[in-house]
């Protein structure tokens, strides 16, 4: 995990949780004393995956903006509260996707957490890409399909002779079958459309 906020009005408490994460796990978050300067952190940097919050803040509790965090980003948020507050703030942090430790905490405890989180920022980064990769094959097969069907409806092609036609055209200019595909489209939709 690279991107990672801490917020924490706590000069001494934001270098504490600084140490801990570059000590464990090789990152340098970014450190903001407000709610308001972390928001402006989030949308200058999209990718944050984690956005850590040392509650209270000098600008609100640190819920709200945890609601905000998994609301309105793709970052996983982490609440430190007192454990007072955790026990109250537990079912609204759980139904904002919320994770929520209460203080005084062990660095055992944190790490555990926090090396959770890691590992599933890991593993939906991996399931985003595949995802992604999959989606392409679909657009691609979508993208081949329609000019089939428009050399079969436009040229009077049998399926097996208009997808001979796209392979052929695609070894020909030396493109991969989706791209000629895509040009095949645009020159029978020039013709006949």
């Amino acid at each position: 995990m690279e991107k990672v906020i801490v917020v924490s009005s706590s000069k001494t408490a934001a270098e504490a949780l600084l140490d801990f994460l570059r000590g464990s796990f090789k990152c340098t978050p970014k450190i903001v004393e407000s709610a308001y300067q972390a928001k402006t952190a989030l949308e200058s940097d999209i990718l944050t995956e984690l956005v850590m919050i040392n509650s209270p803040l000098m600008d609100e509790s640190g819920i709200e903006f945890a609601e905000y965090v998994t609301g309105n980003t793709a970052a996983n948020c982490i609440l430190l509260v007192k454990a007072e507050a955790a026990d109250k703030l537990g079912e609204r942090a759980e139904k904002a996707g919320v994770i929520i430790v209460g203080k005084p905490f062990s660095k055992t405890m944190l790490y555990q957490i926090v090396r959770t989180v890691d590992i599933a920022v890991a593993r939906s980064a991996e399931l985003y890409l595949r995802n992604a990769h999959l989606e392409e094959k679909i657009n691609e097969i979508q993208t081949i399909d329609k000019a089939k069907f428009m050399l079969m409806e436009y040229k009077s092609m049998t399926e097996s002779e208009a997808h001979a036609y796209i392979e052929q055209y695609a070894m020909n200019k030396r493109k991969k079958k989706s791209l000629a595909a895509l040009a095949i489209i645009d020159k029978l939709s020039e013709q006949y459309l």
